[in-house]
Formats: C-alpha cells, sequence, structure tokens
C-alpha cells in the first residue's frame, strides 16, 4: 500500500469509526426543519476585475471558458464540493482553509477551483480569502491586480468592505494580493480575521469561507490560522508529499476539525484527471 493509499485509508477508518446515535435517539431529537436565513439588508460589492484567460489555460484555473475543455476535472471538483458541502452543513462549518505539508503540493490551484465549483452550485455565497501572505498565487493564477492587497486589510490601512473583487462568476468574492508579506505570522496574528469572517457573514446568505492557507511544514503562518477557522482540507501530491511530511502535517492538524484529504497528481487517475478525496476524521 502506497504512501497517500495508506494516510486516505487511515482516514476513512477514522470517520467510520465515528459513533452516531440510535435511530430512536436520533428520530426523537430531529429538530423541525428551519426557516431559510433572511436575507442580509447590505451585501458585499466589490469591483469587477476581467480574469486572463492565458493563465487560467497554463494554470488550469476552471473558469468556463477552461472548463468546457476539461470535463474530467470539472468533475472531480464536483464530487470534492459535494463531499465538503456534506459535513459543512452537517457540522454547520463556515470557514474552511486549504493547506498543503509543503510547497508545489496543488493548494493554492485546489482552493481557486473548488471555490468556482462551490460557487457553481447557487445555494451559497462563496468567498475565498488568499492568507498565504508569504507566496499569494490566486491572483498569478487568474492573470489579475487585485484593486486592493489583502494584506493591507491585515495591517488596518483598509477597511474589510475595501477587499473584495468578483471575477464575474456568480456567488463568488476573491480577496488576495499579488504582493509578498515578510511579516505574515505577525498580520495573520491579529484579531482582524475575525472581524472579516463577520464582516462576511452579516453581508452574505449562508456562506462558505475558503481560505487559502500556507502550508503546513514551512513557516508558522498556517498554524496561526487554523485554530480560528472551522475545519480544514489537506491537499497531498502523489509522488511528491514524501511520508515524513505527510504524518508531520497529520500531527500538526491532529486537535482541529479535518474536512478531508484531497490526492492530487495521482497517478490512477479518473477521466485521465489526477484528483481524489478521502474523508478524514473530525
Amino acid at each position: 500500500m502506497s504512501l497517500i493509499e495508506s494516510a486516505m485509508a487511515r482516514a476513512r477508518t477514522n470517520a467510520a469509526d465515528a459513533k452516531a446515535p440510535p435511530k430512536s435517539v436520533a428520530a426523537r431529537a430531529a429538530p423541525s426543519p428551519a426557516l431559510p436565513p433572511a436575507a442580509p439588508t447590505e451585501r458585499i460589492t466589490a469591483p469587477f476585475v476581467r480574469p486572463r484567460m492565458a493563465s487560467c489555460q497554463e494554470y488550469r484555473v476552471m473558469v468556463d471558458e477552461v472548463a468546457t475543455k476539461n470535463d474530467g476535472a470539472v468533475a472531480a471538483y464536483r464530487i470534492l464540493r459535494t463531499r465538503i458541502l456534506q459535513r459543512a452543513r452537517l457540522r454547520n462549518w463556515t470557514t474552511i482553509g486549504v493547506t498543503s505539508a509543503s510547497v508545489s503540493d496543488g493548494k493554492s490551484l485546489t482552493a481557486l477551483n473548488l471555490s468556482l465549483s462551490l460557487a457553481r452550485e447557487s445555494n451559497s455565497e462563496v468567498i475565498l480569502l488568499d492568507l498565504d501572505m508569504r507566496n499569494p498565487s490566486v491572483c498569478r493564477y487568474l492573470g489579475v491586480e487585485p484593486p486592493r492587497q489583502l494584506r493591507d486589510y491585515f495591517a488596518g490601512s483598509v477597511g474589510a468592505q475595501d477587499v473584495f473583487f468578483t471575477i464575474g462568476v456568480e456567488n463568488l468574492f476573491l480577496a488576495a494580493g499579488d504582493v509578498r508579506a515578510t511579516n505574515a505570522s505577525e498580520l495573520l496574528g491579529n484579531n482582524r480575521l475575525d472581524g472579516l469572517v463577520q464582516y462576511i457573514k452579516q453581508h452574505t446568505l449562508s456562506p462558505i469561507v475558503l481560505i487559502d492557507l500556507p502550508p503546513l511544514l514551512n513557516t508558522d503562518d498556517a498554524l496561526v490560522v487554523v485554530p480560528k477557522i472551522d475545519a480544514t482540507l489537506l491537499v497531498v501530491a502523489e509522488g511528491h508529499t514524501d511520508r515524513a511530511a505527510l504524518n508531520k502535517a497529520m500531527e500538526l492538524l491532529s486537535d482541529v476539525p479535518l474536512a478531508g484529504l484531497v490526492l492530487n497528481q495521482s497517478i490512477e487517475s479518473t477521466h485521465g484527471e489526477a484528483y481524489g478525496y478521502g474523508v478524514a476524521r473530525d
């Protein structure tokens, strides 16, 4: 059994071991159907920034023009979207970080393409935050220049209402940057993230906030953020993530809810695409 297969098998076993209440108890405890949430009186407003198609094609960002030529990848992200939404709705998760053990595992592209897939589902408003401030990638993949640098919000020089932009995809807002921040750990360590998430919740309907986090083993930046969010999605690249790195990453995330494990660059692909998903323990 390969390293990745072993990790995914362990994740599935942990999920299967979770104890469910007896059916009779679950039936007695079933709540009445909840009323749909009221729409906020004020919504996020964001300038439109047109993505550069050459960049999206180069990095395989699944905007419409690229998605039509990559049916297998789109289908893989739909499966990942469905599994994430099932767990998020069951556990009332709003904020989900996307990270990896080390660099070049594909976490940023996974976060970006997952946000596009979630937005197309249309039942939630999706916000993608690029908090990998030492190596911001979202804007580079899209080929855009953000109207405001997200790091300026964390530095206190702009307000939450100023950091968002849209690429023309309905239900999707982004906040990112294209300038590296050498003091990322200090910026992320203040309480500004809590304020940003609260602003999002007050100005969107049924939001899902995806956060592109730095790799776990390169700096302490991700570990500063992880305790502040609801769950974390771990991206693993077959043939790139070694056993020691994966074990260390799983150890660092052992005390926080894990939304799942994404297998990237799999040699056993489906429909020609290199993606997989493993359900992990809470």
